[in-house]
């Protein structure tokens, strides 16, 4: 075989080898994973959501908008979570207040919670599976 030959071929395998990997993913299987979350009966706006894979993995989280809906986030491209097991909290959304014209102070912040303190520390297991998933959260 010539020099040029071996070239074409060694770059033929390398480009198979990097496209084979892009069109892989190369992460995680994920599911999408859409809900409600419900506290004392009521929608609960303004809480962050999130899910921790329990085998290990990247956290995917969310934040209900004024009906309580939530969809998770799993990357900066991608939406969903990792399929499998995953222990899920919720937390009080802190509004950092940076619309335009606000002052940014040195000051920290001070938020206080409308979740009772009971439902925050209440962690949920749940299951995400491949394709798509409505995981409603209830407390109590």
């Amino acid at each position: 075989m010539t020099r040029s030959t071996l070239l074409c071929v060694g770059v033929a395998a390398a480009t198979v080898l990097v496209l084979g990997c892009a069109g892989a993913g190369g992460g995680p299987e994920l599911g999408q994973v859409t809900g409600t979350v419900i506290i004392d009966g009521a929608p609960a706006a303004n809480v962050d959501v999130s899910f921790m894979p329990t085998g290990g993995g990247r956290p995917s989280s969310g934040k209900t908008d004024s009906n309580g809906k939530y969809e998770l986030i799993f990357s900066a491209t991608e939406t969903g979570a990792q399929v499998g097991s995953h222990e899920v909290s919720i937390a009080q959304a802190v509004d950092l207040g940076l619309d335009s014209g606000t002052e940014v102070s040195s000051e920290p912040l001070e938020s206080e919670s409308s979740i009772p303190k009971e439902y925050l520390e209440t962690k949920k297991t749940v299951e995400v599976k491949s394709g798509s998933n409505t995981i409603d959260l209830t407390y109590p």
